[in-house]
Order: C-alpha cells, then sequence, then structure tokens
C-alpha cells in the first residue's frame, strides 16, 4: 500500500511538471525533447492517464481492505463511513478532470486542423490545469484521511498492554 501511495505521489508530481511544460509549449511553441506540442501533450495525456487511474484503484483498494478489516473485527464502522465519504468527495472531481483533460487533448487536434479556435483550447487548458491542482489537494487529503483511517484501526486491533491495564 505504502508503495502504492509513493508511486502515485511521484506520478502526480511528474504530471503536474509535464502539463506545466505542455501549457508552456503551447503558449510560447518550443519543443521538448524535440517533441512538439502535440506529440509531447500526448506523451502527457498517457502520463496524467496513468495516474490518475492508479490514484482511482489506490482508493477503491484501500476502501475494500478497511471494509474487510471492519467486518472481521466487528468494530470501527464509523471509519468506513469516513471512507465513503472521502469518496464521494474524491471521485467526481477525479473523473470531471480526467474528462477535462482529455477534451483538452482531442480539441488539441481540433485547433491543427482548424476546426476550433485555439483560444477555446487555451482556455480549456487553463481551467483543466487548474482544476488540476485542486484535484490533487483533495488527492492528498483522501491519502491523509486513509492513513489516519488505517492507524484508527490497527490501533483498536492492538492488544492492551500492562500499563494500559
Amino acid at each position: 500500500m505504502w508503495g502504492l501511495m509513493i508511486t502515485s505521489y511521484i506520478g502526480i508530481l511528474v504530471t503536474f511538471i509535464l502539463l506545466l511544460l505542455t501549457g508552456l509549449q503551447g503558449y510560447f511553441h518550443f519543443q521538448v525533447m524535440n517533441a512538439s506540442h502535440a506529440q509531447f501533450a500526448l506523451i502527457t495525456a498517457i502520463i496524467y492517464m496513468f495516474t490518475q487511474t492508479l490514484i482511482m484503484f489506490y482508493f477503491i483498494g484501500s476502501g475494500t481492505a478497511i471494509k474487510k478489516s471492519i467486518q472481521i473485527s466487528g468494530r470501527g464502522i464509523e471509519s468506513y463511513e469516513k471512507v465513503k465519504k472521502g469518496k464521494m468527495l474524491l471521485f467526481p472531481h477525479l473523473t470531471l478532470n480526467m474528462v477535462l483533460v482529455g477534451t483538452v487533448f482531442i480539441l488539441g487536434g481540433a485547433v491543427q486542423t482548424g476546426s476550433v479556435s485555439g483560444w477555446i483550447h487555451g482556455s480549456l487548458f487553463i481551467l483543466s490545469f487548474i482544476h488540476f491542482l485542486y484535484t490533487t489537494l483533495l488527492e492528498h487529503r483522501g491519502f491523509r484521511d486513509n492513513i489516519d483511517i488505517l492507524v484508527e484501526l490497527a490501533e483498536e486491533d492492538q492488544p492492551a498492554t500492562l500499563e494500559s491495564a
């Protein structure tokens, strides 16, 4: 679990850098690693989608593990309610941001063919990037809350020590 969470944070950082570079590349028309804006945007979109999907599956998997732990122990029912509440807050934003970034990528092709004005693509990119930053904050809070719940459940499972007896 820790490895997956650390991998997710690394993916978020890499995605942030790639989205920032892609946006700057679109506005200032320079190449990154000999890749045009469209080529670099494709790489960015793939890594972004992979990272966000990984994060989504982390929360699905950890929620399932917490639910099973609660069912086995018969305690901490309120902990699972916290997990559900966290997912209900995070998943709509996570999904919306994936749709926004995917739409920006697709509109990039429409701009190349002249079907859509560049300012629409650029404006949607800025909106998507700002929403990405907000979603990243929600993801961080979700990771933190998940860890708090897991620690809480682990403390409930600890046998009483001599000091507390």
